[in-house]
């Protein structure tokens, strides 16, 4: 698995989620890390990689798929092109399409309620 630190960034929650997921070929690039909580991330899945359910309760997700396909918790399929969208507070587990899927992830911090 390619991990890189970037100051004030935490792949804890990225790792547990994609237990199970063959390291070797999973790719996590830090890309981008602004003021506020805002972070950016280039992801390669390897086909058919499911990660383990997760929940993220200070920080929304989203994702634009720029190859391959991601499938979500209810079994909709996001293809190359595509944005997936996964608030806080939302229990997710999606999984790497037959071709695999490349990504951008961004994060946004989400103020305490």
């Amino acid at each position: 698995m390619t991990q890189t630190n970037v100051e004030g960034v935490s792949f804890a929650s990225i790792s547990a989620a994609l237990e199970g997921v063959d390291r070797s070929r999973l790719t996590i690039v830090p890309l981008f890390t602004g003021d506020g909580g805002f972070t950016a991330h280039l992801v390669v899945w390897p086909p058919n990689s499911q990660s383990q359910a997760c929940l993220h309760e200070d920080f929304a997700e989203a994702a634009h798929i720029v190859a391959g396909s991601i499938v979500d918790e209810d079994g909709t399929e996001h293809r190359a092109g595509g944005l997936w969208l996964r608030p806080a507070h939302h229990v997710h587990h999606p999984r790497a399409g037959a071709e695999g899927a490349q990504l951008v992830l961004w994060r946004v911090n989400v103020p305490a309620s």
